[in-house]
């Protein structure tokens, strides 16, 4: 210590006494969590549809769109029996919602009547169309109904690009990845190509992946709105059309097409 006015006084210090060294503990790693499985998905249309196949085996699905009055089985009948007639095969003019295809294919296509006039069956698919163009109304005249942007689907977001679908036993979320609406002068070829349809003269099977990545890019490229949803040619697809608001002949190629694929 240093004294206030001396001279420091020596303090001895011991010699360090060596300590053996022992060996560093080894760390016990802690254990890694076990990631929980993400839940199942459960198609909120089991019990409709389970409903509804008791009374009427040729239902396979069910398909609702948010913010419109779509709520509809899936049918699905030989010759296009669906196109005139209901669920409950009463012969009637607006007919089903219904499948091209017998059992499950990798481009499901389903359809349904434009009934502009009663405004039901698929004509609000072009509400859904219209208003994520930027449309207030609807651009049948004869429709003209005010298109709540709020209510129906936004496709800037996932959740409005997303529909739940029930088809072929395929419960599942399906994201919108190209629509677009072509007119009454459109080459007929083009229902055929877009649906994968497997006879008449402009029939369309893909035979490998480039071709079905061809079918995807020909999609994105005509779509009316940017999605920024890839797809690939191992995707499950899903095709919803039905006629185009733009012509009301029965022999007009006009059609609004979407284009899904699987995504939950």
């Amino acid at each position: 210590a240093i004294g206030c006015g001396g001279e420091a006084e020596q303090v001895a210090i011991p010699a360090a006494v060596p300590i053996e060294a022992s060996a560093a503990p080894t760390a016990t790693p802690a254990p890694e969590p076990t990631p929980e499985p993400a839940p199942a998905y459960v198609s909120p249309y089991t019990d409709k549809l389970a409903a509804l196949k008791a009374e009427n085996s040729d239902a396979i699905g069910w398909i609702a769109i948010p913010g419109t009055n779509i709520d509809k089985a899936i049918m699905y009948g030989d010759k296009w029996y669906y196109a005139n007639h209901n669920e409950e095969k009463k012969e009637v003019e607006s007919g089903a919602v219904y499948s091209h295809y017998s059992a499950l294919t990798q481009n499901i296509v389903i359809t349904a009547h434009n009934s502009r006039v009663s405004k039901t069956m698929f004509h609000e698919l072009h509400h859904v169309q219209e208003v994520n163009l930027g449309k207030t109304n609807c651009a049948y005249k004869k429709c003209n109904a005010t298109l709540d942007k709020a209510a129906l689907p936004d496709f800037s977001t996932p959740e409005g690009r997303t529909w739940d679908i029930s088809a072929y036993g395929i419960d599942a979320k399906w994201e919108i990845f190209a629509m677009y609406e072509v007119d009454a002068k459109e080459p007929e070829k083009t229902l055929y190509y877009n649906t994968w349809f497997p006879t008449t003269k402009y029939a369309f099977t893909p035979k490998n992946d480039a071709e079905i990545t061809e079918w995807i890019e020909h999609q994105i490229g005509r779509s009316q709105f940017d999605f920024g949803v890839t797809a690939t040619a191992q995707d499950q697809f899903l095709t919803i059309y039905t006629c185009g608001d733009n012509h009301d002949s029965a022999d007009a190629t006009s059609r609004l097409y979407f284009f899904l694929k699987a995504v939950k």
